[in-house]
């Protein structure tokens, strides 16, 4: 029986599967099972797998979507410890040896996490939580008058935002770490389920969690096809403490190895986008504003999310959905962004018109992103846009 099962959906990614596997195969530790799930795939990804390595099995199912493929996964898996890729995604070769060389060093902890990191095409690599917690995260939740980001008194690291505490690598992971690239090797750790509240913290790519913590957790909610780790995540971090590298355990691919743009095939960015994000608010809602749905902060970051929703219906043309995530988003706000996109697409012929102008604005150096985020520059747009529809209301009631 192997130590470590390697859970896999595949679907129709047969330019990167071979990558992902071949990270694995990769890796310096190698007591593993790697299981493939062949989600209704229908470029023959099967045949490309099936018998390439003693330690891969190939499970098939009709396309049921990602979290049902990682449901059969972990049914189907043997081992102590349970790890996640998707098959546009590698592993680092360091990856596994010192995920177990960690739960061997600490047998109460169960859940181990380390840095995804997106290469997009240039040869450096974007730190996913170092950036959320530098960029992303901290003015949201200064938005919504939050408090549990802020850093303690005399800290600079951004990563004590979100982990109680920060100690040195052991000599139980020393020798490992010093036999890669990366020398910011630290260990976080802390009860950090609140903080998840801001979105992701974690990936399941660079994640490992013991059996003890599946069979605790269970599996992915079912009710999501694509986007359900988000709350797997969570819940995760609801149970058990939370600990964490800050070194590169797993990359995300943007371009395939022939160059191409792999964005439209991405669960969170490509056509399934509206869907994700509807779902991650859906997550969000029933693991943070059941029981507090009217908490300012709580009612603050859903309006957040009620509008990365609308602009995800918006670039795909949704009209219906961008004005009903759009209206949700500036209910009882007065003059805002959710307002402006509202009115920038009530006024516009065509879903695509108002995607245009707003695509548009982004771009827009000369007005700059200042335009995007300032009420008042924002309040100029929606009453403009008011008063070309009030205009045209009025015209159409008059004929």
């Amino acid at each position: 029986m192997s130590l470590v099962s390697v859970i896999v959906p595949t679907y129709n990614r047969r330019e990167t599967i071979q990558a992902a596997i071949a990270s694995v195969q990769r890796q310096t530790f190698t007591d593993w099972e790697l299981i493939v799930v062949d989600d209704g795939s229908t470029d023959d990804t099967a045949a490309l797998i099936e018998g390439s390595d003693p330690r891969l099995v190939l499970i098939r199912q009709k396309n049921q979507g990602v979290n049902a493929a990682r449901n059969n996964g972990m049914l189907s898996a043997r081992g102590q410890y349970i790890a996640f890729l998707d098959s546009d995604d590698e592993w680092l070769p360091h990856h596994l040896e010192l995920s177990v060389a960690f739960f061997r060093a600490f047998p109460g902890e169960d859940f181990l996490s380390g840095e995804f990191c997106e290469d997009r095409g240039s040869g450096s690599l974007v730190y996913f939580l170092r950036s959320a917690l530098t960029e992303w995260y901290p003015p949201l939740a200064e938005r919504a008058g939050s408090s549990l980001l802020r850093l303690p008194p005399g800290e600079s690291d951004p990563y004590r935002r979100v982990f109680a505490s920060v100690e040195p690598i052991g000599g139980w992971g020393l020798d490992l770490v010093a036999r890669t690239p990366y020398r910011d090797a630290r260990l976080y750790r802390g009860r950090v389920f609140e903080h998840m509240r801001f979105g992701f913290l974690f990936a399941l790519q660079p994640t490992v969690i013991t059996r003890r913590a599946r069979e605790a957790v269970g599996l992915f909610d079912a009710r999501y096809r694509i986007s359900a780790d988000y709350s797997y995540l969570a819940n995760l971090c609801r149970r058990f403490n939370a600990n964490f590298f800050p070194l590169p355990m797993a990359i995300k691919h943007e371009y395939a190895r022939d160059g191409t743009q792999l964005s439209e095939g991405h669960l969170s960015t490509g056509s399934t986008r509206f869907e994700f994000e509807r779902d991650l608010l859906h997550q969000f809602e029933e693991l943070f504003g059941a029981e507090r749905s009217e908490d300012p902060e709580i009612v603050a970051l859903r309006r957040a999310r009620q509008l990365v929703v609308g602009r995800a219906a918006l670039g795909q043309e949704n009209r219906a959905e961008a004005l009903r995530y759009f209206g949700e988003a500036k209910r009882g706000q007065g003059l805002s962004l959710a307002a402006a996109l509202w009115c920038l697409v009530r006024v516009t012929p065509t879903p695509a018109v108002a995607h245009r102008i707003y695509a548009g604005l982004r771009r827009a150096k000369a007005l700059g992103w200042e335009l995007l985020t300032k009420r008042a520059a924002w309040g100029r747009i929606a009453r403009k846009a008011w008063g070309h529809y009030r205009d045209k209301f009025t015209l159409k009631t008059k004929t």
